[in-house]
């Protein structure tokens, strides 16, 4: 049974400025073919998703200059995940808790098919966060109106099972996982002063020290995978970096776990 007041991990969204590339590269690394297509005018870009059961990996690429994707790229050089997406059973409570927060919205929409809202990454300090409420699409494996109908047919766990939860990099994550926490109407773990953790509805929002020179960011993501070991030759096949069960692709760790 679906809770009827839920926050969900959705979809992450990865910036880069060649996106055939990297889409080319990361279907092969994770066994999985893009699920979806599009062209966003209005945010000028282009987009290509990969589901991963009910969530899914986003490749977002600018298709025409002075864009926020552009400007992301240049402002962290190409460091952290471009923007986080979750959906809810209510985007207006979420909103509220935002603007109690000093949060402001950047863009929204209602219509139809989903409710939309999006926050300003300066004010939410990590990473853009959008939340959604998608029409049927209480069950996390219906309706997701981002990724067209049918998108459910692009699913295939024998690669890649699960995305799982994510990490931000932050200066000062007791600080920062308080804001999210009610931000976001969920509790807050704490492990020790530098490691803090928010567990939602469907995956798990993590808060570590950061310990490079870069600003705070959406720093990686963790995937349950059949093997890790090949998946990683895959990786440096394709020119990505490795360290340990990770390998770097547009700027964020991807943390491979045995399923």
């Amino acid at each position: 049974m679906v809770n009827k007041n839920y926050v969900r991990l959705r979809q992450v969204c990865l910036a880069t400025l060649d996106i055939r590339k990297d889409e080319k590269s990361l279907s092969h690394i994770l066994g999985l073919d893009p699920c979806h297509k599009s062209t966003l005018d209005h945010f000028g870009l282009e987009n290509s998703l990969f589901a991963i059961n009910g969530t899914f990996i986003e490749l977002v690429a600018p298709t025409r200059d002075g864009t926020a994707v552009h400007r992301f790229i240049e402002r962290t050089r190409g460091v952290g995940g471009y923007m986080a997406i979750f959906d809810c059973d209510d985007v207006t409570m979420r909103k509220k808790a935002a603007l109690k927060l000093n949060i402001s919205p950047i863009f929204e929409r209602s219509e139809d098919e989903a409710d939309l809202l999006q926050l300003n990454p300066k004010e939410t300090g990590l990473t853009m966060v959008e939340f959604d409420h998608h029409k049927d699409g209480e069950d996390i494996l219906g309706n997701y109106a981002w990724a067209g109908e049918n998108w459910q047919q692009g699913i295939n766990t024998s690669t890649t099972k699960d995305l799982t939860s994510f990490t931000m990099a932050c200066s000062d994550p007791a600080t920062k996982s308080a804001q999210w926490s009610e931000l976001f109407g969920r509790p807050v773990t704490v492990s020790s002063k530098d490691s803090q953790s928010m567990t939602l509805d469907y995956g798990t929002v993590h808060f570590h020290k950061n310990n490079t020179d870069s600003k705070d960011h959406f720093a990686s993501m963790s995937l349950t995978v059949d093997d890790p070991k090949a998946m990683l030759e895959r990786a440096r096949e394709h020119g990505y970096s490795t360290k340990g069960q990770s390998f770097n692709a547009c700027g964020v760790n991807f943390d491979l776990i045995t399923s």
